[in-house]
């Protein structure tokens, strides 16, 4: 038994040179360095964070409740952002963050 291969009524028959656009590009490995890059920056900006804010609750707790420290944190924050635009970029997305991953966040905090 022989299958013969049957092909459409209008076809073009591609020459090699023409198969090679057909295998697809780089952008699979330009992806992967974007990802590698990306996570890279925020986990060392949540650690970043996670160190600062630590930091600040250990120098800022003493003699606070729990929401004396949250407003007084909150006011240190807006300070933070309103000195520079470099430093509100850097602080809504540290803030960003530090929101994804709470459950890291919430530990270091407490444990501050």
């Amino acid at each position: 038994m022989e299958n013969k291969m049957m092909m459409p009524a209008c076809y073009n028959v591609m020459t090699e040179d023409e198969m090679t656009y057909t295998s697809g590009g780089d952008a699979g490995t330009a992806y992967a360095v974007g990802w590698v890059i990306g996570t890279t920056i925020s986990i060392a900006n949540m650690v970043w964070g996670i160190g600062k804010s630590r930091e600040w609750i250990q120098k800022n707790k003493k003699g606070k409740s729990v929401t004396e420290l949250a407003a007084s944190g909150i006011d240190a924050f807006a300070n933070y952002l309103n000195k520079s635009v470099g430093n509100a970029v850097v602080g809504v997305y540290t803030a960003i963050n530090l929101a994804g991953w709470w459950p890291v966040t919430a530990v270091a905090w407490v444990t501050a």
